[in-house]
């Protein structure tokens, strides 16, 4: 069988054999960061990060598109929905970095393109953490930030620091 490939555009090949066709395109996940900790109060706050620029900036993750390679090797951030009351003086200083009731840990390093569904994204987090541990999202405050109880482990080795988060209703900004 004689196979050809042609490279259409950055990050799409065309696999062409006789009477059979196939797209493979690179696929890039969401990731979050740790953006600050209250060792007061034992909070984390968690995001997307953002880069300072003369003219502004610009976030370091991409929620419609992905950001990182899902064959990147992150940890998960799972979080608890407890419904926590917010600690009395912890500073939300803007709309996006909200309480969000919960508590958040990371799994150990995994590539994005491990699970085929948020369900065994769950999964992984119960088998770390327990009971009604999840993945987070990225609403899981206001939107592309949340603080919470707990904090993210420093057991991944690699510059950016980042881990794998979901979003709903963005089909390509997940790996799964």
């Amino acid at each position: 069988m004689k196979v050809k490939t042609l490279s259409l555009v950055a990050g799409m090949t065309l696999v062409a054999s006789v009477g059979f066709a196939q797209s493979v395109i690179a696929q890039d996940g969401m990731t979050w960061t740790k953006t600050g900790v209250d060792d007061i109060y034992g909070v984390v706050d968690v995001g997307c990060g953002h880069t300072p620029t003369s003219t502004g900036g610009f976030n370091q993750c991409d929620p419609y598109n992905g950001d990182t390679d899902c064959d990147a090797l992150l940890p998960v951030l799972c979080f608890l929905p407890a419904g926590l009351p917010k600690p009395h003086n912890l500073s939300t200083p803007s709309h996006y970095h909200q309480w969000s009731g919960g508590v958040v840990a990371t799994t150990p390093i995994v590539s994005g393109n491990s699970f085929a569904t948020v369900g065994e994204v769950d999964d992984f987090c119960r088998k770390h953490f327990g009971s009604g541990w999840r993945v987070a999202e990225f609403h899981d405050g206001w939107g592309w930030y949340f603080k919470a109880y707990g904090n993210v482990g420093n057991n991944f080795n690699y510059s950016r620091r980042r881990f794998w988060v979901h979003i709903n209703g963005q089909a390509n900004g997940n790996c799964w």
